[in-house]
């Protein structure tokens, strides 16, 4: 499967929001923010960096709870809507765009959150190290930072290279998956088929690493791995879990 190497721009932009993320579930979404707050013990008035935001799904409701938070993503479109929602709901949430690579921030946040995914979209190690470096120097001394990602030890055995559901647009969506466990990637052709016979697809590939390499690389970056969880309920990571969740602070 090709996948090109700059598959992330543009991605987001159409199909992703129009059949997915503009269909969250309103109740994961409070489970999550739930999670977060709990999680990176967040009190009102804090300010918390939403790291590949999309069009806000978690900034806003964060917000709501008194956070001061900044979204950063490089969709211009998921940055629209975000800002037209904050706008409609009066809330003060900031909205950058950028690279994840190239965040600017020095020092500034007491927490930070990166979740669904959206971590290892770079063909290089090293690329994906820059991301995490940057977060770091994001965070105050004392900050603190979760992370959310596939847990490809809990993935090896639910593993499927073809399936495929029907969407909440009525659209058939058909995803086709080639895991090179060589190179730690897991590649995907996501095809939409609409009641109209139309017919569009997206491609992506992401390093999916192991809880132990997950957390090397935190180390690297200069954070400490201080706990994990295996999903949003809160259970104990473990080999079968389906998610790998880490917390890692900042030293003081």
């Amino acid at each position: 499967m090709e996948v090109p190497k700059d598959w992330y721009d543009g991605f987001f932009e159409d199909d992703w929001l129009d059949e997915i993320a503009l269909h969250a579930d309103d109740e994961w979404t409070d489970r999550q923010t739930s999670f977060l707050v709990e999680k990176l013990e967040l009190e009102p008035g804090e300010r918390v960096l939403d790291l590949a935001c999309g069009h806000g799904r978690l900034a806003l409701p964060l917000a709501e709870r008194g956070l001061d938070v900044t979204g950063v993503d490089l969709s211009p479109r998921s940055l629209e809507l975000a800002r037209a929602a904050a706008d409609s709901q009066g809330l003060n949430v900031t909205f950058v765009r950028s690279d994840m690579r190239e965040i600017d921030f020095d020092g500034e946040f007491d927490a930070a959150y990166s979740v669904y995914t959206s971590f290892g979209y770079f063909e290089e190690d090293g690329e994906n190290q820059r991301v995490l470096d940057a977060v770091s120097r994001a965070l105050r001394p004392g900050g603190c930072f979760l992370i959310d990602v596939l847990n490809p030890t809990g993935l090896a055995a639910r593993y499927q290279s073809r399936m495929w559901e029907e969407l909440d647009s009525g659209a058939a969506f058909l995803q086709q998956h080639e895991f090179d466990a060589l190179a730690g990637r897991n590649r995907a052709r996501w095809i939409f088929v609409r009641d109209d016979g139309s017919r569009s697809e997206l491609v992506h590939s992401v390093r999916v690493y192991a809880p132990w390499e997950l957390a090397r690389m935190l180390e690297e970056a200069g954070l400490n791995v201080v706990q994990g969880w295996g999903d949003f309920e809160g259970a104990g990571l473990e080999l079968t879990s389906r998610r790998l969740i880490l917390r890692a602070d900042k030293p003081a």
